[in-house]
């Protein structure tokens, strides 16, 4: 009796012992594995065999990597996996390793795998697979993910990574890497495949008519995927054909990487043009091919590729009369469709315009993408793709009234391609327009993490993995901790922002559920170590490209990352030094360059945010003791010293390009900057802070000063002149300096007058300095003449120039005051000589300064109290010279220059006699008392020494005078006294005289 159909006879299957009997037996492929994984069980045959056996069965032939390595059946790759579990470690890496690789040369195999759902299998045999067989299943899934991924599968997929007690399971956190590789997607999400077999195409039906009047456009996208690598120089795959049965239309095929399109005007005859373009293999080209028709000149024929314009020719292609039928047309083959002319490859909607299309409009095709298969109807499908000039194009109704044809893999009913050209176009087709799909032409429905991510709930259901970044990935010995990978938070968050960057429901998704605000919120949660500098690169790119691709979605995407991420410190404050510097750095640098991220940018609440950021987080000095502020980040490990001073200099330089790039500051930015200087009493904390407010008062004036004026910012100023540190107060009077210099005189005078704020400045800075110090009048030096520089000067400065005026010359009676009431000291006395020396070169070089000294009150006053009417030094003398100098000079230009400048003369002799009278009064009474100590007899305890010094007074009596008789003694008593005042009267009259006389001299 016969055997069964589809087993083998007796004798063969006793007759199997080697690899090379499976291979040639007439056995089905379910039982030849079923042998071969006998003879693995008894150990009858090598690795290498074993390898061979199994990829001969999987490619129905001899294994070769160029010539064949396409799978025939799917099936079999299951029948693999059972091969594989009677295998050792080695050799299931080994075929791992080799399966992978085909899968890769050719897109065949992956839809062999999608057939018989190899990333389920592959999932569950992953956490009992040995270290090495685990990575390359990650390889290979990394390999199925890209090309299709269903509901199903990612479900199983993510459910694979949840965390089973104390750690993730065994090799589940490899399945990141995964993820991480799904956007990186090349292909359509439906095609048709071509296999490359004889009669393989898709049959166009007759047209009645060649729409020629206006040219005509070919347009897909296509992938050429050979069988082999060898034969692809002899081969002559053809793109389309379209021909009428007399042999005459057009073609296009390739030679090798070349195309070359034909037009036939008779059976024969014809004319070939060669494209000047290189077609490589498994890559996705999108062509049109322009048809341009000229009646009364040579038609041209232009060939675009990836939108741009790859040849162009002038050729005399065949016009068909009204009444030619075409009913040879065929897309990936020509009317003989034998191996060497059919296509093979994969191919997207094809289209067919009765128009000549130009570059815009192809260029235009080109930037919808390989996976566009609709009519250019509705704009809104690809606004987030296109730009305003390529919606035009395509969105005008031309484009979608031009289409003779359109084939979509989506839009099929068993091997019949339905025609989706919009149903009011003009019909071309003799009858129905549908074409059919012969000889294993196939339709591909495959589904990318997009539409599968959306479909289980959206981005949102990968949040709970950011719980898990803390947990160890692999069990430690003896009960110790296990080992954690500080990678794992930059894969998810990279492929997180992937998605976001190349989904516009992704955007849409997370700005629903406010992703940035939960993300950043879990990783507040974990370990520092997983905020490196791979987690800021991966946010960093995400917001360039938020910027550079501007649209709804990605505006307010680009805030949420800013508010939430990038402005967050308590995310960045225990990252590495490098990695919260290079932050900073770039907020800092790159960040505000483009002005779009600055209308992204919320300016009060980045300002406010930045304030507060260096209040609580990145002080220098804790402010809880002096300023009462309960600072954050104490928690962990800050940065140096060193480095905080570097980060609050990038965060401050960020604030003030923030201010500076738009048209001015606003008062609550300014107010937010005060309330800073006002509530912190912290010297270092204050020095960096207050220095970037000078410069935004020095290099934006306009805004700074009436914002300045009105939140009354000069009260900031009078409390940092009371701060411990010099530097601060010199920083603060800058800064007064600076406002004042950039004010209208009625402001100065509203603000520094009402007050006496000037009197007010001098008790300020005596407060912590015993006298007045070179720096802090160089300070104030610049602010009387408006000379102001960022800068402070420890030396002596420059000698005033011939334009310099006194703008403010109120300072020189603060400055005089301050010298007046300082300790008299050599550095005092330097400048004082340097404060004299300025004023009357200044007084000197310019009437207009002499002219505004003289009309301030009093300025006798102050300038008198700078001379010594009693020098007892030349250096004190050389001091009352310049005072006396500076007299004359402007005393004789009050009486030669000014009307009533006697009026100044009256006053400054005045003030000059009640000067000399107080300091000779002030001699007198040192004299007086001088003599009272001398004779005092108060603490004399002998009564004989005290009763022969009865008088303890100060009467100005020299001697006891003996009482006379009558009148006498009276008469003598008086005398004495009035005759020593008449001659102290005469002493200060001559020195009163001398003084004037050197005021008056010429």
């Amino acid at each position: 009796m016969a055997a069964a159909e589809g087993e083998p006879e007796a004798g063969e299957q006793g007759g199997i012992r080697t690899s090379s009997d499976i291979m040639r037996s007439t056995m089905t492929d379910d039982l030849r594995f079923a042998v071969l994984i006998g003879l693995v069980e008894v150990g009858q045959m090598e690795d290498k065999e074993i390898v061979n056996t199994v990829l001969h069965l999987l490619v129905g032939g001899e294994f070769d990597m160029e010539l064949n390595f396409v799978v025939q059946d799917a099936n079999n790759i299951l029948h693999m996996l059972e091969v594989m579990d009677h295998c050792s470690v080695k050799l299931q890496a080994e075929l791992w390793s080799v399966f992978t690789c085909i899968l890769r040369k050719s897109m065949r195999n992956m839809q062999a795998c999608v057939e018989v759902g190899l990333i389920e299998h592959v999932l569950r045999r992953l956490p009992k697979a040995d270290t090495v067989v685990a990575d390359l299943l990650v390889e290979l899934l990394g390999t199925l993910a890209t090309y299709n991924v269903t509901v199903s599968q990612l479900k199983l997929l993510v459910g694979s990574m949840k965390a089973d007690g104390d750690g993730w399971p065994r090799h589940s956190s490899k399945l990141l890497s995964v993820l991480r590789q799904m956007p990186q997607r090349n292909c359509p999400d439906t095609f048709f495949m071509f296999p490359g077999k004889t009669n393989s195409a898709i049959v166009i039906p007759p047209l009645a008519r060649w729409p020629y009047e206006n040219g005509w456009t070919f347009a897909t996208w296509f992938r050429l995927d050979p069988v082999n690598s060898v034969n692809i120089e002899r081969e002559k795959p053809y793109l389309y054909s379209f021909k009428t049965s007399k042999g005459v239309g057009y073609s296009a095929h390739f030679v090798g990487s070349c195309l070359v399109l034909t037009a036939m005007k008779i059976k024969g005859k014809g004319f070939q043009h060669c494209v000047k373009y290189e077609f490589q293999p498994r890559r996705w080209y999108m062509i049109a091919i322009v048809y341009i028709y000229n009646r009364w000149s040579k038609s041209e024929i232009k060939v675009f590729v990836n939108g741009q314009l790859a040849s162009s020719t002038e050729m005399g292609w065949f016009v068909s009369p009204g009444s030619e039928t075409f009913d040879k047309c065929h897309i990936g083959a020509t009317n003989e469709p034998d191996e060497e002319r059919v296509f093979c490859g994969q191919m997207s909607a094809v289209y067919l315009f009765s128009e000549a299309l130009n570059a815009h409009q192809v260029c235009g095709m080109h930037r919808l993408g390989p996976g566009y298969k609709s009519q250019f109807r509705f704009e809104a499908e690809s606004s987030d793709r296109l730009s305003e000039n390529h919606r035009r194009v395509l969105y005008d109704g031309k484009m979608s009234a031009a289409i003779v044809f359109m084939y979509s893999a989506a839009a099929t009913d068993g091997q019949l391609c339905l025609q989706s050209a919009p149903k009011g176009n003009q019909s071309y087709f003799v009858h129905s327009a549908h074409g059919l799909m012969r000889q294993d032409v196939r339709a591909v429905v495959t589904h990318s993490i997009y539409a599968t991510l959306n479909a289980i709930g959206g981005i949102q259901v990968l949040f709970p993995l950011f719980s898990q970044l803390d947990l160890p990935v692999e069990p430690g010995a003896d009960g110790a901790d296990g080992r954690r990978d500080p990678s794992l938070c930059a894969t998810l968050l990279g492929f997180i922002c992937e998605l976001v960057e190349t989904s516009p429901v992704v955007q849409q998704h997370m700005l629903q559920c406010r992703g940035f605000l939960v993300i950043s919120h879990l990783l507040q949660r974990t370990g520092r170590e997983h905020m490196n500098d791979q987690v800021l690169s991966v946010f960093l790119q995400l917001s360039k490209y938020l910027v550079t691709c501007p649209g709804t979605n990605t505006e307010l995407l680009l805030k949420q990352l800013l508010d939430h991420v990038l402005f967050n410190p308590a995310l960045w404050v225990y990252a590495p030094v490098g990695v919260q510097t290079r932050l900073y750095g770039y907020l800092a640098s790159d960040f505000l360059c483009d002005t779009h991220i600055y209308n992204s940018v919320r300016r009060v609440s980045t300002v406010l945010q930045t304030l507060h950021t260096l209040k609580y987080y990145y002080w220098v000095v804790s402010p809880k003791e002096k300023s009462g502020v309960t600072p954050k980040a104490v928690d962990g490990a800050r940065p140096s010293k060193k480095d905080v001073l570097l980060i609050r200099s990038h965060m401050l330089l960020f604030l003030r390009q923030l201010i500076l790039i738009g048209n001015g500051v606003k008062e609550d930015e300014l107010q937010s900057i005060l309330n800073y200087l006002s509530t912190i009493h912290e010297d270092e904390n204050l020095e960096d802070v207050l220095h970037t407010l000078i410069g935004l008062m020095a290099d934006h004036p306009a805004s700074m000063v009436p914002a300045f004026d009105l939140k009354l910012g000069i009260q900031s100023v009078l409390k940092l002149l009371s701060a411990q540190s010099q530097t601060i107060r010199l920083l603060a009077l800058k800064l007064m300096g600076f406002f004042l210099c950039r004010s209208t005189h009625k402001r100065k005078y509203d603000v520094m007058n009402p007050h006496n704020l000037y009197t007010l400045l001098v008790e300020k800075i005596l407060l912590n300095e015993e006298s007045l110090t070179l720096a802090t009048y160089n300070v104030l030096y610049e602010i009387l003449t408006e000379q102001m520089t960022q800068g402070i000067l420890y030396v002596r400065h420059a000698d005033p120039e011939v334009s310099h005026r006194l703008e403010n010359p109120m300072i020189l009676k603060v400055v005089a005051s301050l010298i007046r009431q300082s300790k008299n000291t050599d550095s005092l006395r330097e400048v004082k000589r340097l404060f004299l020396t300025d004023t009357t070169l200044l007084c000197q070089a310019n009437k207009e300064n002499r002219r505004t000294v003289l009309q301030m009150s009093v300025w006798q006053e102050w300038l008198i109290a700078m001379a010594y009417i009693h020098p007892r030094s030349a250096e004190e003398q050389r001091v009352s010279e310049m005072v006396f100098n500076l007299f004359r000079m402007l005393l004789h230009h009050a009486i030669k220059a000014e009307y009533g400048g006697w009026r100044v003369w009256v006053d400054t002799l005045a003030i000059v006699h009640s000067k000399v009278s107080y300091e000779d009064f002030k001699l007198q009474f040192a004299q007086m008392y001088e003599q009272y100590e001398r004779r005092r007899a108060d603490n004399i305890t002998d009564p004989a020494v005290r009763q022969q010094r009865p008088i303890s007074t100060i009467s100005g009596w020299d001697k006891q005078t003996p009482p006379a008789a009558g009148g006498a003694a009276g008469t003598a008593e008086v005398t004495a006294p009035e005759a020593e005042g008449t001659e102290l009267e005469r002493q200060r009259e001559r020195r009163e005289q001398r003084v004037m006389g050197r005021l008056v001299m010429e």
